[in-house]
Order: C-alpha cells, then structure tokens, then sequence
C-alpha cells in the first residue's frame, strides 16, 4: 500500500533509500525540495517500507526541480491548473522493478484524486522506451544532469491524463 508519508519524521529512511539506490553519484542525497514536497512510501502487510519517492505539486512550488538542471533553463512546460514532478523514486533491492511498479501505481491514484493534467519527470535511456510504452513523451532534448556525479544522457519525459475529472457517486434510478 502506497501512503503520504511525513518528510522529517522519515528523513533518515528516506535519506537510506536514496544512498542505497544512487550510491555516489547522486551529489545532494537530501535538497530544498525535499521540506515542500509530498513524500510517499510503499509499505508491505507488516508495514515494513519497500520503497520511497516524492512530489512536487506546481501549485505548491514557485519551480519544479528540473527546471533547475543549468542544461534545462529554457525548457517550457505546458500550461496545466496542476502538473506534478515525480522525482527520487527508490525501492529495496531485489524487486525485479515490481516494489516501483507498486509506487508508481500510487502516485497515478493520488495524481488523478488530486486532478493533476501532467506528470513530468526524467530518465536515462535505457528506460525511456518503457515509459514512452506506457504513454510518456519526450518533452525537451537529452541532457546531463547537475544533481548525479555520471554523466549519462537523461531525457525530460512527461505523461498527460487525457481525462482529468473526479470520481462522483453515481445518481440511483428507480424504475417501476
């Protein structure tokens, strides 16, 4: 089960999930994003946590945090009432992607609860044809990210909901 989680009451296991998944090469393990963001984590029946990620909410933060990559500062975002970066998605070790897969689904609910029109975020190429398998597009050209010490090509992708609406109880008809 995916639940909003407190940053600083869970600082320390988010910090661990970080470390644990980027090793050295991420270059700020926590940042000022992290006190304006929305942290969620994925806990098993025993309420053990299998994974951590946040979101950043365009109605909460003057700019997203891609939008401070130097390579990045022309980069346009489409016009949306509310768009949200996912960013520092981390899941133990050993899930064969399925701890992510679960987060991600979590993310998608609340993304849709919340009537957000686009997700952005980014990936390196070797997984870029799975998100663009699951509708992501490309929105900007490669580039070499500020925040990880290796130098691999990331690509700003972003997903749009095409049908961005609440879920109303439906009216009951009696007929006759």
């Amino acid at each position: 089960m995916v639940r909003e989680i407190e940053f600083n009451s869970y600082r320390n296991i988010i910090e661990s999930f970080r470390r644990a998944s980027y090793g050295a090469t991420i270059t700020h393990v926590l940042d000022e994003f992290d006190e304006k963001a929305h942290h969620f984590a994925l806990f098993d029946k025993k309420d053990k946590i299998l994974g951590v990620t946040r979101v950043l909410r365009s109605d909460e933060v003057a700019q997203f945090e891609m939008m401070q990559e130097s390579q990045l500062k022309d980069l346009v975002l489409p016009p949306a009432k509310l768009s949200l970066e996912l960013s520092r998605a981390c899941t133990s070790k050993g899930s064969g992607g399925v701890h992510l897969l679960n987060l991600c689904m979590g993310i998608n609910k609340y993304a849709v609860e919340c009537g957000a029109e686009y997700l952005i975020t980014k990936t390196g190429k070797h997984l870029l044809s799975l998100y663009q398998h699951f509708g992501f597009t490309t929105f900007g050209p490669p580039f070499v990210s500020d925040f990880f010490e290796d130098k691999r090509p990331i690509y700003p992708i972003m997903y749009r909901w095409t049908t961005v609406k609440r879920e109303e109880p439906e009216e009951e008809v009696l007929v006759w």
